[in-house]
């Protein structure tokens, strides 16, 4: 028989449907190039198969150490950035401990604190300013709290104030900051004069790469490095609560072809800087559009999607999008966004078909 808490939850489920363009997931729309898949493969083969992975991925930490100006002893990697999440939050999070989110946010947060007998503690906001509700946050943080934050966040876009970061380090509690989306927030707000420009690499001090004992930050190659079908995320802390996170964590939970695919793409990060700034250009065209098309309201956006409120039933507009061959999110079932649908920014193409398709459906 089930614990009580699980068996009073829900899964995390996507409805799981076929559509000529797939604008539901976030997913980067550029595919890697073939020369690179097949160098993936070629490291993969001569990789005897019937021996299990580094224990350490002490290939690929290394490599993100060198890539991010940490050290590897600051590093885990896993099978995407969710595994580490949970390891994190089981380190971290116990019975009673109280955990302050925005909501609405990435719905798995909620869940893994409930498993962890944690105390969640939603602050609920309405995403029409692009912020996050940074002070009433602060409201209910202490030495003995923990803060989980998404940055860019999903599914609203919007994005912490500038300086959020670091106030919410010094409200003393132990902050998990996940910035899958961080890669497209070109003013970021962790930047200030002077820091690197947008698709600078060494902008990654700006995006929460910062050490300190009260932060740990949260990466994923799935959105911005175009990996997705791979798995591939990473944790960066202090050596502190680098080796706590270890002792939850689960061993060997990247395969060795992922951990090439990843150490190959930071040997390519060209690559990933220019379609990050195609997407985000992309974004801004599409909201630019978005804008005149009646009977909807934007929200602020500095990620790699756009989320709107429709005057009609989103489930029409769901359904009109994918009898049009185009697959969206209905994210109305999140507090605060009734009538709410999220689209991935996509290739220019899918997106010209999103957008008269949209015209047509509201």
């Amino acid at each position: 028989m089930s614990r009580s808490v699980v068996a009073a939850m829900t899964a995390y489920t996507l409805e799981l449907r076929e559509a000529e363009i797939k604008l539901n997931q976030n997913e980067s729309p550029y595919d890697w190039p073939r020369a690179l898949k097949e160098q993936v493969l070629s490291r993969a083969v001569e990789r005897p198969w019937n021996i299990y992975p580094d224990f350490e991925s002490s290939g690929l930490r290394n490599a993100l150490a060198k890539a991010y100006g940490l050290a590897a002893e600051n590093i885990h990697v896993g099978n995407g950035s969710n595994e580490l999440l949970a390891a994190t939050i089981g380190a971290f999070v116990g019975p009673g401990t109280p955990v302050i989110f925005p909501r609405p946010t990435f719905t798995l947060y909620e869940k893994l604190v409930t498993i962890a007998g944690g105390l969640p503690i939603p602050i609920e906001f309405e995403p029409d300013s692009g912020l996050l509700p940074l002070e009433e946050i602060l409201a209910h943080a202490n030495e003995n709290a923990v803060v989980i934050v998404c940055s860019p966040n999903n599914p609203t876009g919007g994005v912490l104030a500038e300086g959020g970061l670091q106030r919410l380090i010094d409200s003393g509690a132990m902050v998990l900051f996940d910035r899958a989306y961080g890669d497209f927030d070109e003013c970021h707000p962790e930047r200030s004069e002077g820091s690197p420009a947008a698709g600078d690499s060494s902008r990654s001090a700006a995006l929460g790469m910062t050490l300190h004992p009260r932060l740990v930050t949260f990466s994923t190659f799935s959105k911005a490095w175009g990996l997705a079908a791979l798995r591939v995320g990473w944790v960066a802390s202090t050596a502190e609560n680098a080796r706590e996170i270890r002792k939850v964590k689960l061993p060997y939970s990247l395969n060795a072809i992922s951990e090439i695919a990843a150490t190959i793409a930071l040997e390519h990060r060209a690559l990933r800087d220019a379609n990050v700034q195609r997407i985000v250009s992309e974004r801004e065209r599409v909201v630019r559009a978005m804008r005149k098309i009646p009977r909807i309201t934007l929200f602020p956006t500095r990620a790699n999607f756009v989320t709107f409120r429709a005057e009609r039933s989103s489930k029409e507009i769901f359904e009109a999008l994918f009898a049009r061959g185009i697959l969206v999110r209905d994210v109305s079932a999140y507090p605060r966004l009734a009538n709410c649908l999220r689209i991935s920014i996509g290739s220019p193409e899918q997106n010209d078909r999103m957008l008269a398709a949209l015209q047509e459906s509201v």
